[in-house]
């Protein structure tokens, strides 16, 4: 009868112990979200007067009407409680930017100060599934309109970094915010005017064999374009 008492006592004490421990394990997520924003910029014969935002159908201007993100990878890495905490997320959706606050995947963590935020975001080379397509249209200073698909198909990485942050129990964002207007700053009017069209409507496609010059601009701009702010829901 005694053992029979003290099983039960052992029993019911290690349940308490396990919920316990999944309390304090699970009380705080994290999720990511991509939103785009800046979709219509100016385009000009002067370097430093591209990248202005104006209007949508401006003439001289680049005007986008698409954003896919395909992350195939995310990694997150942070000091906590004086211990280095990194979770990794793979084989993520893609995402269309285009949606307010597209959610793409979360991490479980516990309530408390973390610092030293680190977001690596991976877009893995993928003939049939670009890492980033951008669809839209160039409108030169005449007002003609030229449809524009940007595929940068090769492996792209985005490193980003964000402030102290406490956390108590709920969730919480890590919004990823990409300016659109970066990617053509400092470019000019020939960068899209000179190049190779495709179909019976003049398509500027642009990879990385087609259209290679402009391919490697708007590559090296990627991720300049990209800020992360993280806010509770």
């Amino acid at each position: 009868m005694m053992k029979n008492s003290l099983l039960k006592l052992s029993i019911i004490a290690l349940l308490f112990t396990s919920c316990a421990k999944n309390e304090t394990t699970t009380d705080t997520s994290l999720k990511y979200s991509f939103s785009a924003i800046n979709l219509n910029s100016t385009l000009s014969a002067t370097a430093s007067a591209s990248g202005v935002v104006v209007a949508a159908g401006t003439n001289g201007s680049i005007n986008w009407t698409g954003v896919s993100v395909n992350v195939s990878k995310l990694e997150f890495t942070a000091s906590h409680g004086g211990t280095t905490k990194s979770v990794e997320i793979k084989n993520l959706n893609s995402v269309n930017a285009l949606k307010p606050d597209s959610l793409s995947g979360k991490v479980a963590l516990t309530s408390g100060v973390y610092e030293k935020l680190q977001f690596k975001l991976t877009m893995a080379e993928s003939a049939s599934n670009p890492p980033f397509i951008l669809t839209g249209t160039y409108i030169e200073a005449s007002g003609t309109k030229i449809p524009v698909v940007v595929q940068l198909n090769q492996s792209q990485l985005i490193n980003l970094e964000a402030a102290r942050l406490e956390v108590d129990k709920g969730t919480y964002i890590a919004k990823v915010t990409l300016e659109l207007n970066a990617l053509v700053k400092g470019l000019v009017t020939s960068d899209f005017g000179q190049t190779v069209r495709t179909g019976a409507n003049n398509t500027i496609v642009v990879n990385s064999t087609t259209n290679r010059a402009l391919y490697e601009k708007l590559t090296g701009r990627l991720a300049s374009t990209a800020s992360i702010s993280i806010v509770k829901q």
